[in-house]
């Protein structure tokens, strides 16, 4: 028997055409097929009759996922499908495709400036040379691509890093010289790149040399760029449009790739650091530049990723994406990756602390935490139990109506002070 029978040109009941393994998509893990049908899609056929997979006696699965069909027309205008069915239900998210791939790795090196002094009569002298903390280097690493077929159109976090579009250090050099004896000066200054290299702490510098009465120099280096690895990802979470199901449902090709081996990318903001620690049988010893990508060896290695505020306040620490408790913003907060596996993020950021105070008679209620913290740049909102007379942003008035006052853009520590007359 046929799939369908002839009813005249325009009262086609459906008939397949042609059926064959699907080629197009990349979707190697999953029975996929192209099914061609005259009159009516495949999917109403499959409904009233089964349809067989090429060269067998097999039937596609009834629960098989359809996909909306592409309609045109013959020269007798009954209608002709194009329809991309999966062999199976595949819900909200299948693997549709997996393989290994190797990726170049950039591991930058870290550039700071030590500073030389000499104390020759009328000719003494301070510079600044550069100095490498830590070499560049590149390698591959192999990661599994896999590729998914999902409802889901959120791209998921990067999962390695490289130099694309990093900013690199540069460092730029001043040197101010005096003759005290001939009553004379000089200046003068030079601007490096270096474009493997990470700005660290150690590039903006200051050394001084002196002779009492005879000379006095000095020289100022200025490092900037960017102080850890980029997050643009070696290899970004890609989502395309893929086909839609019969019932509007929308599907996307998601591809990600994990990294085989152990891995720690680590970042922070100013206004701390984040230094790390691993014993390798003879205590824990600093790991060399922390920031950025580091490999550790899998199921060995338990590194101590520590966060510590310097001129600021630790406003989040994130470990694998998840938000840490913070009990007191002016302590390290550590975190153990017990024999670690796969990869890992440990991510900083300092800020500044916002304290709210009230006075006057009638002192108005502070509603909100107090003090709050929050990363260079941010806002946070001040609520009250009524409406202040006044209020104060570290001591310059403020316009305010109602019960709250938000503080916007915040680069330094602030006071609020809400008063009644």
């Amino acid at each position: 028997m046929g799939f369908g029978q002839r009813a005249g040109k325009f009262n086609e009941l459906g008939r397949i055409q042609s059926i064959k393994p699907a080629s197009n998509p990349p979707l190697t893990e999953v029975d996929s097929y192209t099914i061609t049908s005259v009159g009516q899609p495949a999917s109403v056929i499959h409904a009233r009759d089964p349809i067989f997979k090429p060269g067998t006696e097999t039937a596609i699965n009834t629960n098989a996922t359809f996909f909306t069909p592409t309609e045109s027309y013959n020269s007798n205008g009954v209608p002709q499908y194009s329809q991309y069915v999966v062999n199976a239900n595949i819900g909200s998210s299948t693997l549709v495709s997996q393989y290994n791939q190797y990726f170049t790795v950039t591991d930058p090196g870290v550039m700071s400036t030590s500073g030389a002094y000499a104390t020759d009569t009328n000719g003494g002298g301070a510079t600044l040379r550069p100095q490498a903390q830590s070499e560049p280097s590149t390698f591959r690493r192999e990661g599994l691509v896999q590729i998914y077929l999902t409802t889901s159109s959120d791209a998921d976090a990067e999962v390695a890093y490289s130099d694309e579009g990093v900013n690199w250090c540069a460092i730029g050099f001043d040197n101010f010289f005096f003759n005290l004896v001939a009553e004379t000066a000089s200046v003068k200054s030079s601007y490096k790149t270096f474009r493997k290299y990470l700005n660290s702490a150690g590039t903006t510098n200051f050394a001084f040399a002196q002779s009492t009465g005879q000379y006095s120099s000095n020289a100022n280096s200025f490092g900037t760029g960017d102080t850890t690895y980029n997050t643009n990802g070696i290899y970004r979470s890609q989502i395309e449009p893929f086909f839609k199901k019969n019932d509007g449902t929308q599907y996307y090709l998601k591809t990600n790739v994990t990294f085989a081996g152990a891995s720690v990318s680590a970042s922070t903001s100013d206004g701390g650091s984040v230094t790390a620690t691993l014993d390798t049988g003879g205590g824990a010893t600093p790991v060399t530049n922390p920031l950025g990508f580091k490999s550790y060896t899998e199921g060995v290695d338990d590194p101590i990723y520590t966060a510590t505020p310097g001129s600021g306040f630790l406003v989040s620490l994130k470990v694998d994406g998840v938000a840490q408790s913070i009990s007191d913003p002016t302590a390290a907060l550590s975190h153990t990756f017990t024999n670690i596996s796969g990869g890992h993020s440990f991510e900083a950021i300092f800020g500044h602390k916002v304290t709210t105070t009230s006075g006057g008679a009638g002192a108005v209620g502070i509603t909100s935490t107090n003090p709050q913290y929050v990363a260079t740049g941010g806002s946070v909102t001040v609520t009250f139990d009524a409406e202040p007379d006044t209020v104060t942003f570290n001591g310059v008035s403020q316009t305010v109506s109602g019960t709250s006052y938000t503080v916007s853009n915040i680069i330094e520590d602030v006071t609020v002070a809400a008063t009644n007359a």
